[in-house]
C-alpha cells in the first residue's frame, strides 16, 4: 500500500490518469472518449472501465498505476543510511583520547532501539514533508515523480 501526504497522492493520481487509458475488459479493447468527452465501450457500452498501461498491464483503479510510476522510476532509499548521514552532519565526531568515532556509529551500537525509532521519526517526517513516499516496505525519494 503506497504511503504518502495526500498531496502527493493527489498528484501521482493526475500522473496515473495521464499515463493510463480506459479498457473495457469485457471486449478487451481500449476505449476513446465520444464526442462528448465521456467514455463508453463501444461495443457493450459500459462505463465500468478498467485502466490500462501499456505493455504493463490493465486493473481497474489507479492505486497500481501509482504504484507502478513510484516502483519504475522513483529511487529506493535506505532510511537507516539516511539516517546515519543526519546525524553524522549535525553532530560533532565523538572522541576518545586520540580516537574519533561518528555519531551514528556510536548510537547504533550503544542503543540500537533508540538508533532505528530515530531513523523511524526521521522516515516520517519526510514523508510529511513530502520527500519520501513508502511503498510495500521501501521508501522512494520523489525527485522528479510528481513534478
Amino acid at each position: 500500500m503506497l504511503e504518502a501526504t495526500e498531496k502527493i497522492k493527489e498528484a501521482l493520481k493526475e500522473r496515473a490518469h495521464d499515463e493510463s487509458r480506459p479498457f473495457c475488459y469485457s471486449d478487451y479493447i481500449t476505449v476513446e472518449a465520444n464526442e462528448s468527452g465521456e467514455y463508453f465501450c463501444p461495443k457493450c457500452g459500459s462505463d465500468d472501465l478498467m485502466r490500462e498501461v501499456e505493455g504493463v498491464g490493465v486493473e481497474w483503479g489507479y492505486e497500481w498505476v501509482m504504484e507502478h510510476i513510484v516502483e519504475t522510476e522513483g529511487e529506493k532509499v535506505d532510511i537507516e543510511e539516511l539516517y546515519r548521514d543526519l546525524l553524522d552532519e549535525i553532530y560533532e565526531p565523538v572522541r576518545f583520547g586520540d580516537l574519533e568515532y561518528s555519531p551514528a556509529t556510536v548510537l547504533e551500537s550503544v542503543d540500537p532501539t533508540a538508533f532505528r525509532m530515530g531513523a523511524n521519526e526521521y522516515a516520517d517526517s519526510e514523508m510529511e514533508d513530502s520527500r519520501l513516499i513508502y511503498l510495500n516496505g521501501t521508501y522512494f525519494r520523489l525527485d522528479g515523480i510528481t513534478e
